[in-house]
């Protein structure tokens, strides 16, 4: 038994020494590549010989000739997603990531999993799995806006700055700025949101972290520099307690008092804005909403997509604001235009 376990071991450590075509590897140099991943393979060039033989009449892995020498390869650049075979439920999560988690991957990662999404789609044809891609959907509120191109240097060099913890030099236009500047970066994460991936970084030898579009950066090189990192940051905490890409207007939370016409205010009935919500219905049949939201340019956008069935009633500083936009609204909308 055990020296069947120990030729099972071997026979899967020379599938994975073989490359893919058009490269290829000698017998001797698969021989070695075993020696190397471990010295207690007891086997010589006859043995793996024996073995690639055999194992070619069951994997699609061909030989040719050069001289006395064989060489091997992979003729399905594709095989190696099959060892071992891949089930339905992981082709299905394979395909969901290919999908919707492509923006936010490494270059080189989605290189290396390109085999696997199209073995997965192959794995998932006319299965149940298969046909849920039909039945399910994620979408975001708004129009669907087609993403900016991003150069592939730089998404490549991006991540890879990311992963290998070093400064990156750009040059970077700002959303204000006609010509782009020369910036040495501190990466410390890549966001995707709306379709437009952030680089999350420090400059120079600043401390305050800010977000740096990739579709506005050019010329990218990775440093041979160490990136610094600012004490006890996290990513996850960035985001989740400063509202960092909900656009802040202030440092302090908000009591928000806010009236919505019944039906534009029922899903709050079901969702909340935070853990303090309250929903009262007034005599008008209208809903009043009170919760402690952060204070951001977002929750703006948001309240302003209702229009007039809600009515902004505090904080008083918010009210205010509300107002002179309704004003300039109204100067904007009562004026006469030719296609009216």
């Amino acid at each position: 038994m055990r020296k069947a376990a120990e030729t099972t071991l071997r026979h899967l450590a020379t599938l994975a020494a073989i490359p893919v075509s058009p490269r290829s590897m000698s017998t001797r140099g698969i021989l070695e590549q075993l020696k190397r991943k471990d010295p207690d393979f007891d086997v010589d060039i006859r043995t793996v010989q024996r073995s690639l033989d055999e194992l070619s009449r069951h994997f699609p892995i061909v030989s040719d000739r050069r001289g006395q020498a064989h060489h091997w390869s992979w003729k399905d650049k594709d095989a190696l997603t099959q060892i071992p075979s891949m089930g339905e439920s992981t082709a299905f999560v394979l395909r969901l990531a290919a999908e919707y988690l492509r923006p936010a991957m490494p270059p080189a990662a989605l290189r290396k999993l390109e085999p696997y999404f199209r073995h997965a789609s192959r794995v998932l044809e006319g299965t149940a799995l298969g046909h849920w891609r039909n039945r399910a959907a994620i979408i975001a509120r708004g129009p669907a806006l087609i993403p900016p191109e991003i150069p592939p240097e730089v998404h490549e060099d991006v991540c890879d700055a990311l992963m290998d913890n070093r400064r990156l030099e750009i040059r970077y236009r700002g959303k204000h700025e006609k010509q782009a500047r020369e910036m040495v970066l501190n990466p410390l994460g890549i966001v995707s949101r709306a379709g437009i991936l952030y680089l999350v970084a420090t400059s120079w030898d600043y401390g305050d972290v800010r977000h740096y579009v990739l579709h506005r950066m050019s010329e990218p090189r990775v440093l041979n520099e160490p990136a610094q990192m600012p004490t006890d940051f996290s990513l996850q905490d960035h985001l989740a307690c400063d509202g960092a890409f909900a656009y802040p207007a202030g440092d302090e939370r908000i009591a928000l008092r806010v009236l919505f016409d019944p039906d534009a205010g029922a899903h709050l009935t079901e969702s909340s804005l935070a853990p303090d919500q309250k929903v009262t219905q007034q005599e008008d049949g209208r809903l009043l909403v009170e919760a402690t939201v952060a204070d951001t340019a977002e929750l703006r956008w948001w309240l302003a997509g209702f229009g007039s069935l809600v009515e902004v009633i505090g904080p008083a500083s918010l009210r205010r604001e509300f107002r002179e936009e309704a004003r300039r609204l109204a100067e904007i909308y009562g004026k006469t235009r030719s296609t009216d």
